[in-house]
C-alpha cells in the first residue's frame, strides 16, 4: 500500500477519493466542503463538514471521499507540547527529594 497524506493540504473535486496509509498520527481538518472518512478496522464511518477534524491513526488504511461538491482538507501532526516537562517531573519524583547525581566514580 502506498503511503499518502504527506502533503499538508489536499483539494478534492466532488466525488474524488484520497486513500492510503499514514506513517504517523495526524489530524485531518476539513477546511471547506464535506468529506466521508473510513478507517481500516473500524466499523463506523465519519461525515465531516468544514471546521470539523478527526485523528488519523498510523499504519491503517484511510479513505477520504469528497461530497458531490469540492472539498479541501488539511493534515497536521499532533502537538507534542509538554512532553519534556512531563518527563522531567516524573524523573524528579522517581529520584526523590534527597537524590544527587554522582559527579565522579572512584
Amino acid at each position: 500500500m502506498q503511503t499518502l497524506f504527506k502533503q499538508q493540504s489536499h483539494t478534492l473535486s466532488g466525488g474524488s477519493v484520497l486513500s492510503g496509509v499514514t506513517e504517523q498520527q495526524l489530524i485531518l481538518k476539513v477546511v471547506s466542503g464535506r468529506v466521508w472518512v473510513t478507517f481500516e478496522g473500524q466499523p463506523e464511518d465519519h461525515w465531516l463538514h468544514a471546521g470539523r477534524s478527526l485523528t488519523l491513526l498510523p499504519g491503517r488504511v484511510v479513505v477520504v471521499e469528497s461530497d458531490p461538491g469540492s472539498s479541501r482538507i488539511s493534515l497536521s501532526g499532533l502537538p507534542q507540547r509538554g512532553t519534556p516537562n512531563v518527563l522531567r517531573t516524573l524523573l524528579a519524583r522517581l529520584r526523590g527529594p534527597g537524590f544527587h547525581p554522582a559527579t565522579s566514580v572512584s
